[in-house]
């Protein structure tokens, strides 16, 4: 194990020794350490660290490297496939926490909770109508808005569920899913320009790929309608930071939750910090006292059917090559 949040394996240690495995547990992110503690490793389980394409060429035995999470933009795919070592990830560990945290996200947005609840404590208070809620505007409901989702996977349809339950008519883009899943999610499909336009509310639900990175960038925040709001529980360089700030701050848009940044953790100076039409939170989507156990048992069960010669539930890639 390379890197990760938990002060132990020992539930990892005690799955993969069913498998005949032993394990050891590192906290690093330097190029230079992950090569000399992976070299002789059987199967790598990894967080965040920067597994590339350095570090799989110094690989002698690995069978498989397993994120403990669901996004996988910090392996070398092409890398991997190569040497033929599969991939894993863990998808399944947080499908009802992300949907509730980009909901929540929404919800705050739409209704100015965090603005209001820092006035309220700070002392403003106020009557309808009267001079501190003015400063709350423009505050809507959800019934009849129109809510876009880009991505329709296994968070996506969840967040579509969940919304719909206000009434909302749910559009998607997600070239990737059939007319039938779209259909039997009552989402209507349609192509990203037409999503950004005709959102009231936008969610990214997407995985960070060569594809969807800055997907959302100046031209496409200019789309958006004025009073439109942005939420983002996926991956931070899916938006165009820059770009992002420059909408923000002019209004453009009127406001964003974002769970994820371009830069993690950010730089203290960084403009978006500053924003009063933005709230931030620490990656923290997936998080629950359940996902905490959780992520770490699937994480360790998948590769002990790496390592038994099973076939994985969850490769993110095709190896072509011998380990």
């Amino acid at each position: 194990m390379t890197d990760g949040p938990f002060d132990d394996c020992l539930i990892e240690a005690e799955i993969l020794a069913r498998a005949g495995a032993t394990m050891q547990r590192f906290q690093t992110y330097d190029v230079e350490k992950v090569i000399q503690i992976t070299r002789e490793a059987d199967g790598i389980i990894c967080d965040y660290a920067p597994i590339n394409k350095q570090i799989i060429s110094n690989l002698r035995r690995v069978k498989g490297i397993v994120v403990a999470g669901v996004g996988f933009d910090n392996i070398d795919l092409e890398a991997a496939s190569e040497k033929g070592i599969v991939v894993c990830n863990t998808p399944d560990y947080m499908s009802y926490e992300v949907p509730e945290h980009a909901v929540a996200l929404i919800l705050s947005l739409t209704r100015k909770i965090s603005a209001a609840n820092l006035g309220s404590k700070s002392g403003e208070w106020s009557r309808f109508g009267e001079k501190y809620w003015s400063k709350l505007t423009p505050i809507f409901h959800l019934d009849g808005k129109t809510v876009g989702i880009i991505g329709l996977g296994r968070i996506g349809k969840k967040v579509a569920k969940r919304l719909s339950a206000f009434d909302t008519k749910v559009i998607a883009y997600d070239p990737y899913v059939s007319e039938e899943v779209m259909g039997a999610n009552d989402v209507q499909r349609t192509d990203l320009d037409t999503l950004l336009r005709e959102s009231d509310v936008i969610s990214i639900n997407a995985c960070l790929t060569d594809e969807t990175f800055h997907m959302i960038g100046e031209r496409e925040l200019n789309l958006m309608k004025e009073t439109a709001i942005l939420v983002n529980t996926a991956r931070g360089k899916i938006i165009d930071q820059e770009a992002l700030v420059k909408a923000l701050s002019s209004n453009r848009i009127a406001g964003a939750g974002l769970d994820v940044l371009e830069r993690e953790p950010p730089d203290p100076n960084e403009e978006i910090l500053e924003l009063d039409n933005v709230i931030i939170t620490p990656h923290m989507a997936a998080f629950s006292e359940k996902t905490a156990t959780e992520i770490r048992r699937l994480a360790a069960e998948e590769m002990a059917r790496i390592l038994s010669g099973k076939t994985p539930l969850h490769a993110v890639n095709h190896p072509s090559g011998e380990a």
